[in-house]
């Protein structure tokens, strides 16, 4: 069997019995790809690598200008690859056992203060169908905090009754998420007068679509995102936008567990870092009001 046959064979289990999402899949494929080439340059193959083939790629990865988190989540991805191949029997040694590995980098996500997000919203003009569009896109990303694979993933029945969205998350575990009012209200001007100008076919199910009339993809939000983020002089990201939503819902008192179960976070400490934002930002008030702060 080939090293290609083998690094298939993992995706086929981390798809079928682990529910990886396809980025995730795509992540693991690209990062055990780009290994296999570094391997072969030494006419090593995926079952045949030592310790020292590990510490190669890792200061080539280095020499390249990869940073920290990103050469650790490759290292993750081998430590995968490598327990699966072990467990099933085609190799008896994993060459990341007991091999040092950095640690990440917490840093803490950017977002938008309330009235920069009103700002942004209310920047986007409604007198075209993609810019009805965009509007409704932001205002849902904002009062849901879904992720962007989330959104573009959308059909209009995920839609349910009252202000109730079905998501399905990472994992392939599904989740209700809520409308705020200027949200669904943006929603129902888009597909009153919006969506029906951009569907070419009926039988498209997308709830976002482009002006193509096929499903939005995550890359053209993205770019649409940026746009208008150039525009008011910010770095704006789909990221951004959900890092909002959870810093803005528990600066104003939303219990931690709630926000977790909203964002679909598995981990309550992937939430947490939402607290050291409002504790940093509780500290600069503090400094500049108190007076002997």
């Amino acid at each position: 069997m080939s090293s290609e046959e083998y690094i298939d064979m993992f995706l086929r289990y981390m798809k079928s019995e682990r529910g990886s999402s396809r980025n995730t899949l795509k992540a693991y494929q690209k990062d055990l790809l780009q290994f296999l080439n570094f391997i072969r340059e030494d006419s090593v193959e995926i079952l045949s690598v030592s310790k020292d083939n590990i510490r190669d790629f890792i200061s080539s990865l280095t020499e390249k200008g990869y940073n920290r988190n990103s050469i650790i989540r490759k290292l993750s991805t081998l430590r995968h690859f490598y327990s699966f191949m072990v467990k099933r029997g085609y190799t008896d040694k994993n060459p990341l056992v007991s091999l040092f590995s950095p640690k990440i980098i917490k840093t803490l996500p950017g977002f938008l203060t309330q009235a920069e997000v009103e700002d942004l919203i209310t920047s986007i003009p409604l007198d075209n169908p993609l810019g009805i569009r965009d509007r409704a896109i932001i205002e849902c990303l904002y009062s849901t905090g879904v992720r962007i694979g989330e959104l573009v993933q959308l059909d209009i029945s995920n839609i349910k009754e009252g202000n109730q969205v079905l998501i399905k998350g990472k994992g392939n575990k599904e989740r209700i998420v809520f409308l705020g009012e200027y949200a669904i209200k943006s929603l129902k001007i888009y597909l009153e007068e919006s969506r029906p100008k951009l569907l070419k076919n009926d039988r498209e199910k997308a709830l976002f679509l482009s002006k193509y009339g096929t499903r939005l993809t995550s890359r053209s939000i993205e770019r649409m995102m940026e746009k208008y983020g150039f525009l008011m002089g910010k770095d704006i990201s789909p990221h951004t936008i959900r890092h909002s939503f959870a810093t803005h819902l528990l600066e104003n008192g939303a219990d931690l567990r709630a926000v977790q179960e909203l964002l679909g976070h598995s981990d309550l400490s992937t939430t947490q870092k939402y607290t050291h934002i409002t504790l940093e930002r509780l500290k600069e008030v503090y400094k500049k009001s108190h007076p002997r702060a």
